[in-house]
């Protein structure tokens, strides 16, 4: 159920979410009314896709990876269900006291799979300028940049060193940097390795190795190359955490092996196990489905 939030002028003056598409800064807006009153949700494009922008032909999924990767969200799972963190929400927002507590857990108190450090927020000395005045009301208000100290940091191109995908891991960014060098002469682009790209690749190459990642380039490449999917063959649709190991699936990598449970979904071509589940795919009937179609009739 949709909650009534704040929302402050300045967000439209934000210059860091200038960076996102129109309808990425609409949806990010659309969350704070979907989360609860911890800023947490179900990470199911489809379905926010339906509650947020029901009149729009718009990829969610993306729209959701570029608020991640440019630190406005967190996506993050919890054994085989995917949530999202809206970053620094409970430090702006105001929830009505009868919201029910959250049920989902925090990024923080889990084992959780993310891509980006889990530093805590500092307050915006720029959301009151005189604090002896302020109100309880005025300190939930959306700041001027909802985007933490800690990645303001990162994202100027100096990086927390705990939050270095290869900290520690000599040849790492070179590795990412030769992967970018591979997709732009496979499809004419002109990638660089800029820390978005080095941060997408780098958490890629902990699930799967080098030279599958080139064969999920060269597949995509081939698939896309001549079509308006031609478009898509960037890192932040190649790479994102979601759709990854779907392609790696439909390549047969070990990654995507029938015989893991957690990854029967990607064999049938889904992203998620949800968006298997929103089709009718199962377990125990994934194989009737091809590039999330199903190609079985059922008797």
């Amino acid at each position: 159920m949709a909650r009534a939030r704040n929302i402050k002028p300045a967000f439209f003056m934000n210059e860091d979410l200038a960076e996102i598409a129109p309808l990425g800064r609409l949806l990010f807006i659309g969350l704070w009314c979907a989360a609860d009153r911890e800023g947490r949700l179900e990470d199911r494009p489809k379905r926010l896709a339906a509650e947020i922008l029901p009149y729009d032909d718009a990829d969610v999924d993306e729209l959701l990876e570029d608020l991640h990767v440019r630190g406005f969200i967190l996506r993050y799972q919890a054994g085989d269900l995917r949530f999202i963190q809206v970053v620094n929400f409970a430090k702006h927002q105001n929830p009505h006291h009868q919201e029910r507590e959250s049920r989902i857990p925090a990024p923080d108190t889990i084992a959780a799979k993310v891509e980006r450090p889990r530093g805590r927020p500092s307050a915006s000395p720029e959301l009151i300028s005189d604090k002896s005045r302020a109100s309880s009301e005025a300190i939930v208000l959306i700041p001027d940049s909802p985007i933490p100290d800690s990645l303001k940091k990162e994202m100027s191109g100096k990086p927390d060193p705990a939050a270095k995908p290869g900290a520690g891991h000599a040849g790492t960014k070179a590795q990412c940097a030769e992967l970018l060098a591979h997709l732009n002469a496979k499809a004419g682009k002109k990638f660089q390795p800029v820390d978005a790209n080095v941060r997408l690749l780098a958490a890629r190459l902990k699930e799967a190795t080098a030279e599958e990642i080139r064969a999920v380039i060269d597949a995509k490449v081939a698939e896309w190359g001549n079509t308006e999917m031609a478009k898509y063959l960037r890192p932040e649709t190649l790479f994102n955490a979601t759709k990854f190991a779907g392609y790696l699936g439909q390549i047969g990598a070990p990654g995507g092996s029938a015989n893991n449970p957690t990854t029967w979904w990607a064999r049938a071509g889904f992203a998620t196990e949800g968006d298997a589940a929103d089709a009718g795919c199962w377990q125990s009937n994934w194989r009737a489905f091809q590039g999330g179609q199903r190609t079985e009739v059922s008797a």
